[in-house]
């Protein structure tokens, strides 16, 4: 139910194809019907026109290059697809037609929108110093006797302090988290199934289990020993050691009811539940909303602000490489050393120079 990159990638292929001709169906999140008896073959013109529609139409660079990705792996697979012939005159036909699929497949993706030298963490998001943190974290104090605050606080004080990724955080399991030799370790799925490990504090594991115990201690039939029958009776939102620990609530602090609105306990909450709930607490308390990868974001700024060691970064962040790191964190700049005034006087009038 997570396949989060085959249904963009779907949407993707369905606007690719329906510009070319196809008429494209659907029917639900990965159920589409292609008809493509109108369509033109994909040819790097068409994959060209296609790119100029899209830009026309508003899209960003980034989103573009998404649906290109789509686009290339039905261009390939169209590729290398077995034909079989049966004149010569086929043969060369279906020669030609790889060959431009071919060419399709290279087609470049449009320009970046900006550019920048500087790296990831400074060009997009928003990262909060610890100040603002902690103005976040503080906001929760007169809402600590509540399931929706204690779920909250330790959400965020979890997504700032580790770097999970909103996915990840969706996953969390109390068997997901093990004592490790000096602090507890959490090991969820992420990105391109990495179960590495990531460090977290007794403080974060706290909130957690405040949380569990207030949620589970809300429910009228928690877990019984096993009947006579040898099935156990239990609430099915009860917390255990494999559900997911971030569960949704309703409005007036209330648990919701199986099958409501959809609510399956065993999915927990989806990563877009997250994202409302991190900007609707940021905006409380700051002003301003952020995302739920600015929690990632902030934590790789804060770890570099406070001289953290690359491979520490690294570790906390779950990349591959301590180059992936350098070139998504970057070092931290400061442009007043690069000032001409700093070393060359210059001669302005004293009233010019005097602040209003």
């Amino acid at each position: 139910y997570e396949r989060h990159t085959m249904r963009a990638y779907l949407s993707s292929l369905s606007d690719f194809c329906g510009f070319l001709g196809a008429t494209v169906t659907r029917w639900g999140d990965e159920h589409y019907q292609f008809n493509w008896n109108l369509m033109e073959m994909p040819t790097r013109a068409g994959c060209g026109e296609y790119i100029a529609a899209c830009k026309r139409k508003g899209l960003s660079s980034a989103t573009i290059t998404r649906y290109m990705a789509a686009a290339r792996h039905f261009v390939r697979a169209l590729e290398e697809q077995p034909v079989y012939t049966e004149t010569g005159n086929d043969f060369v036909f279906i020669l030609e037609a790889q060959r431009q699929l071919r060419l399709a497949a290279s087609t470049k993706n449009p320009a970046a929108d900006r550019t920048s030298n500087r790296p990831a963490l400074e060009q997009y998001g928003t990262r909060l110093s610890l100040a603002q943190v902690n103005r976040v974290l503080e906001s929760f104090s007169p809402e600590m006797g509540t399931i929706t605050g204690q779920r909250d606080l330790a959400l965020l004080y979890l997504g700032i302090t580790s770097g999970l990724r909103a996915a990840e955080l969706a996953r969390l399991t109390l068997n997901s988290i093990q004592p490790g030799k000096d602090c507890y370790e959490v090991r969820v799925r992420g990105k391109r199934s990495n179960h590495d490990p990531v460090g977290i504090d007794s403080t974060a594991m706290a909130l957690i289990e405040r949380f569990v115990a207030a949620w589970n201690g809300r429910l009228t039939s928690p877990p019984s020993p096993l009947s006579i029958h040898g099935e156990g009776e239990k609430d099915p939102r009860w917390i255990g050691g494999d559900t997911p620990v971030f569960q949704p609530l309703l409005r007036g602090d209330h648990i919701p009811a199986v099958g409501l609105r959809g609510y399956n306990p065993q999915k927990g909450m989806t990563p877009r539940a997250i994202l409302q709930i991190v900007e609707r607490r940021a905006l409380g308390a700051l002003g301003s909303a952020i995302t739920a990868h600015d929690m990632r974001r902030s934590c790789a700024y804060l770890m570099r602000s406070y001289g953290f060691e690359w491979d520490q970064i690294r570790a906390q962040l779950r990349h591959r490489s301590i180059g992936t790191t350098e070139k998504y964190v970057g070092q931290e700049q400061d442009l007043s050393k690069a000032l001409l005034s700093k070393r060359v006087k210059f001669m302005v009038p004293e009233a010019a120079a005097t602040l209003l």
